[in-house]
């Protein structure tokens, strides 16, 4: 029968190997740590991005009734109207999140270009509905508004961690990729003013 043979480290060898696991235990946890912390930085962007999902979703459910409300009253911008439904669709049918903010920014566009005098329609003035709606949709602005910003902030700091050395390597090793901030066109990047869509 063979046995094994132990072969005596030296005190030298010894310490270095005792050094040698020690870095490498550390290194172990502070990888653990990182990929922790990535993690949570990811789950905050995703978190953000639902926030903004869900304002988005808001204002979305409002559109058939602001269009019903104007329909009643507003025949020449009937155009605006269709155009506005239609984009509601689109938002409907996009999966990837980049889609549905681009659909989301063009019907922000196309709302702020639907101008009504409403001192010309009385009764679209004095309509409780409307009028309700016209706030709803304010307060839901200033929420999507809100939100961009939070769902920016977390792409921020998301985008520092893993670029950012010693993350990096973790998040190299992760395959994991800057995020893209949500970056509003120029002509788009006033939030609508519900007042001033509908001419008041």
């Amino acid at each position: 029968m063979y046995g094994v043979i132990a072969i005596p480290l030296k005190k030298s060898e010894t310490m270095i190997l005792i050094i040698s696991i020690s870095i490498l235990g550390f290194l172990i946890v502070v990888g653990i740590i990182i990929n922790n912390q990535i993690i949570a930085h990811k789950n905050r962007v995703a978190q953000t991005f639902g926030s903004i999902e869900i304002y988005l979703k808001k204002r979305f459910d409002l559109i058939p009734n602001l269009v019903a409300t104007l329909n009643k009253y507003i025949a020449h911008e009937k155009q605006t109207l269709l155009k506005v439904t239609e984009l509601r669709s689109k938002i409907e049918k996009a999966i990837v999140p980049k889609e549905k903010i681009e659909a989301s920014n063009e019907l922000t566009k196309v709302m702020s270009g639907l101008n009504i005098n409403v001192e010309n329609y009385p009764d679209l003035k004095a309509d409780t509905q409307f009028i309700n709606l016209q706030y709803e949709l304010s307060d839901i602005e200033d929420q999507i508004s809100a939100a961009r910003r939070a769902y920016n902030a977390s792409v921020t700091s998301y985008n520092n961690k893993i670029q950012m050395f010693p993350a990096s390597i973790v998040a190299n090793i992760r395959r994991d990729t800057a995020d893209t901030l949500l970056e509003i066109p120029k002509a788009e990047q006033k939030e609508v003013d519900v007042n001033q869509i509908l001419g008041i």
